[in-house]
């Protein structure tokens, strides 16, 4: 277990000890698409059959389903004319079961936005619980599913983006193969299975280059229901957690907005693997501290 942030929990009162079955993480925002240690693929109908859709899709979920994380990293907002602002978030995320997920993201710098929390609770099957806290305000606001669409913070992330897989209301399909900076990826087409997922997603379909490695996916392209290439999604710098965890993660997330001309860049900078925080960290409660 690595020693990075544990002053920093000892801190917060939240650390506890580890059981031999403790193990890890999620990064906060990047939930989805960052992915832990990798286990056996879903088998085919035989040996050499390639994957379906859902299953090279299930592989990826299993991957990134953990028990705990803590990061920090850094958010830089681009603008067309290059102009930049840079922000400092501190995570969490504690998986409950498979089937829920709660995860604490709180902005440390700068000024203008220290102290904003975003508190999710991630259920597989049914709508999740959202909750932003905005200091000046002193006020947590519900986000409704009606406003999944809108851009967290001023970032190209919605909402939506950072919530986990969904295999309820949507259907995957492998559509192709490509290589990726030498990397052999599966290409998998996600679309809505109905009306109001497409209306809530505001995605009229997602399509993601996974490595048949290592199950990292290594884009992601969303189309928006004008049909448009609105957004990418890439990831960089994949490379174990630490010299002590050989497990691969993604320490770089850039995502560009093809409509507004506009990017956001995720950098981690601090990563803390099976590390068990204190489930009082996910109220709202404590987004007021």
């Amino acid at each position: 277990m690595t020693n990075l942030p544990i002053d920093r929990l000892r801190s917060l009162g939240r650390l506890k000890p580890l059981s031999a079955a403790t193990h890890a993480v999620l990064s906060v925002l990047t939930m989805a698409l960052m992915i832990a240690a990798v286990p056996q693929p879903e088998a085919a109908a035989s040996e050499g059959d390639k994957p379906s859709g859902l299953e090279v899709a299930k592989d990826s979920d299993k991957a990134q389903r953990s028990d705990s994380e803590y990061n920090v990293m850094t958010m830089t907002l681009e603008n067309s004319r290059g102009q930049q602002r840079i922000r400092t978030i501190e995570g969490y995320s504690h998986e409950l079961s498979g089937d829920e997920e709660h995860r604490f993201a709180k902005f440390l710098e700068p000024s203008d936005v220290k102290d904003t929390t975003l508190l999710t609770y991630d259920y597989r099957d049914e709508d999740d619980d959202i909750w932003l806290y905005l200091p000046a305000l002193k006020k947590v606001k519900r986000i409704l599913s009606s406003n999944k669409t809108d851009y967290f913070m001023g970032s190209d992330f919605t909402y939506w983006d950072m919530e986990n897989l969904d295999f309820i209301n949507w259907t995957y399909a492998l559509t192709g193969e490509e290589t990726i900076d030498g990397v052999d990826c599966w290409i998998v087409e996600a679309t809505p299975a109905n009306d109001e997922e497409k209306k809530e997603s505001g995605y009229e379909k997602t399509a993601s280059w996974i490595s048949k490695k290592d199950h990292l996916p290594r884009r992601v392209d969303f189309h928006d229901l004008k049909g448009r290439h609105a957004k990418r999604l890439t990831t960089a710098d994949i490379r174990p957690t630490s010299d002590s965890d050989p497990r691969p993660r993604a320490h770089k997330l850039t995502m560009e907005n093809y409509v507004t001309k506009h990017k956001t860049v995720l950098v981690m900078e601090k990563l803390a693997l099976d590390v068990a925080v204190d489930e009082e960290i996910f109220s709202q409660r404590n987004m007021r501290q």
